[in-house]
Order: structure tokens, then C-alpha cells, then sequence
């Protein structure tokens, strides 16, 4: 049997799965059961792990996928089935929000930065994001998401539905990061199927100017 401070370096870790944490309890019970002596060393051991597995069951269903030496996933704003916690959980280390402050997007920041994660807010207007002049800011956000994957961080990027605005921002960071379009349109689909199918050409094409 390991000794508690041996568990205590694995939970830390987060290494562990579910199945391997419920494991490791059960074997915590059995060998406080077998010599209750131990219960003051493994007892408190017990709320640990319970703690752990409730967070690995917290995890959101966020897919990253590999861009550069970090990640990106994409969806709809966070909140309901995917609480901001899950998210760091998942991984997510930062969030780039596309919603204008009347959307809700301060509060989500609020809450993501309580989370402890990094938030990034661009907005981004729903009725002229294909008509967008000001490419400058554009160009300047891309070069903020590229130094945060360069670092290894995992980026989340959401408007308000995940299609539209997401797309077009996300088609474009991936050309920007030297994706040709035939490999950025391929990874948009990757990372969520429904963005590709519904983000539209126009918004596609737009994103083309910031290929390298």
C-alpha cells in the first residue's frame, strides 16, 4: 500500500482517471477497514479523492484540437453544459469571447477569470461581422492567440451559437497561424462539424486575408 503522502503527489498531479481514482478508494477503505489504526492517516485521504473524481466528472466536453504547440476547441458561450470550471478541467487554459457587452460578455469574463483562466475579449458585431474594415485589430488578436498556443495554451473561442462569428475568427487564425485553406477548412471541421457546415463562404472568404 502506498503511503499518504505518495496518494496525495498522485491526486496532485491530476494524472489519475476516474476509474483509477475509484480504485485507489476503494483499496483506502479496505486497508482502513482491515486495521483501523490507519484511519488517521488515510482517513482524511478518503475527502481528497472524493474531491478529484467530482472533478473529473466535471470535466466539459470540449474538443481541442492540436494547433502549433497548443490547442484550440470552439462552441457556444459557456454556462449550462459547459460550466467554466469543466472547462479548466478539460484543459482550457484561456477564452477569447466574441460577444458585445450587451450579449453577456462581461459576465462571462467574470466568470472565467474566477475559474482561472485567462479571458480575451473581442467583440465582434453579429450584423456586420462579414463587412469588418478594421483588419488592424483583427491582425493584432491573431498575434496574441498565436504567442498563447507558442506557449502551450489551449484556447476556447465562443460567440453566442459557435457558427458564424466563431467561425469566421477561427477559419482566419488558422490561416493566419500558415494553415493553407484546404488544411484550415479541414481543422474548422475537426474541431466542430456543424461551425464548418453553417459558418458560411462569405465569412470563409474573408478570412482568407489573413493567410501567410
Amino acid at each position: 500500500m502506498e503511503t499518504a503522502t505518495d496518494i496525495i503527489s498522485r491526486i496532485r498531479t491530476g494524472g489519475l482517471s476516474t476509474e483509477e481514482l475509484e480504485a485507489l478508494a476503494s483499496t483506502v477503505r479496505e486497508q482502513i477497514k482491515a486495521d483501523p489504526a490507519k484511519g488517521k492517516e488515510y482517513g482524511p485521504l478518503m475527502g481528497m479523492i472524493s474531491q478529484a473524481i467530482r472533478q473529473q466528472e466535471e470535466k466539459a466536453d470540449i474538443n481541442l484540437v492540436v494547433a502549433g504547440r497548443g490547442a484550440l476547441a470552439i462552441g457556444h458561450k459557456p454556462g449550462g453544459k459547459i460550466s467554466f470550471e469543466g472547462m479548466r478541467n478539460a484543459g482550457v487554459t484561456a477564452v477569447l469571447t466574441l460577444l458585445q457587452g450587451n450579449e453577456g460578455a462581461l459576465q462571462i469574463g467574470d466568470k472565467v477569470k474566477k475559474a482561472g483562466m485567462e479571458w480575451i475579449w473581442f467583440p465582434f458585431s453579429a450584423a456586420q461581422d462579414n463587412l469588418l474594415a478594421d483588419t488592424q485589430r483583427v491582425f493584432d488578436l491573431y498575434q496574441q492567440l498565436a504567442a498563447l498556443l507558442e506557449g502551450s495554451g489551449q484556447i476556447y473561442i465562443h460567440c453566442s451559437a459557435g457558427i458564424h462569428r466563431t467561425g469566421m475568427i477561427t477559419y482566419g487564425l488558422l490561416r493566419y497561424l500558415g494553415m493553407d485553406n484546404e488544411a484550415a477548412a479541414t481543422t474548422l471541421r475537426q474541431l466542430r462539424e456543424v461551425t464548418a457546415e453553417q459558418v458560411g463562404e462569405e465569412r470563409l472568404i474573408w478570412g482568407e486575408q489573413f493567410g501567410k
